[in-house]
């Protein structure tokens, strides 16, 4: 589904994606400080994780024709990716 996608339309989504990520990724950083990757790590994971959920939708054949179903995909690759290596970083720093 990706591959379908012209070159403006990929520019601008990955803008206002990374726009987006840095806002989420400064929120993420004042609620979990020490625990958290700093404002830009965090908002690396979260673009990361987007994209990842958006392309694991697609590859499962799921119509990305719907923004609200395309957007739930994603925000749910964000949360599962960041869940779990902040799980990683919390259980490495009690050993």
């Amino acid at each position: 589904m990706l591959s379908h996608i012209d070159t403006t339309t990929l520019v601008v989504a990955l803008v206002a994606l990374m726009a987006i990520a840095l806002v989420f990724g400064t929120v993420l950083n004042a609620i979990l400080r020490e625990n958290g990757f700093g404002p830009v790590g965090n908002a690396t994971l979260f673009a990361i994780g987007f994209v990842g959920g958006v392309y694991l939708a697609g590859s499962y054949g799921v119509g990305m024709l719907d923004f609200r179903l395309a957007a739930a995909w994603g925000l749910g690759g964000a949360f599962v990716l960041f869940s779990a290596l902040a799980l990683v970083k919390a259980g490495l720093a009690r050993l």
